[in-house]
């Protein structure tokens, strides 16, 4: 009975969460920020090897760009570099 109940109680926190991330951008941008974070230190790490200046690829989709309002974790990575 109490193995049930904390089945169910699991399933229905997932089924929450996976549904606030489908009808909440702004918490699937917050959720999917620290994967994008690491894309572009990916991408400076790669300019700096190569010399070139910027990657050869495009791996950071335009909505997790530099030219949007930067998140205060981001804002404490630059202090970090």
């Amino acid at each position: 009975m109490l193995f049930s109940t904390v089945v169910i109680a699991m399933a229905a926190i997932l089924l929450i969460l996976m549904a606030v991330w489908f009808f909440s951008p702004a918490l699937r941008r917050w959720m999917e920020e620290p994967k994008y974070r690491m894309l572009r230190q990916e991408e400076r790490f790669d300019a700096r090897r190569n010399a070139s200046g910027s990657p050869r690829r495009e791996p950071v989709p335009p909505s997790h760009r530099r030219d949007t309002p930067p998140s205060r974790d981001a804002q404490d990575d630059e202090r970090i570099n």
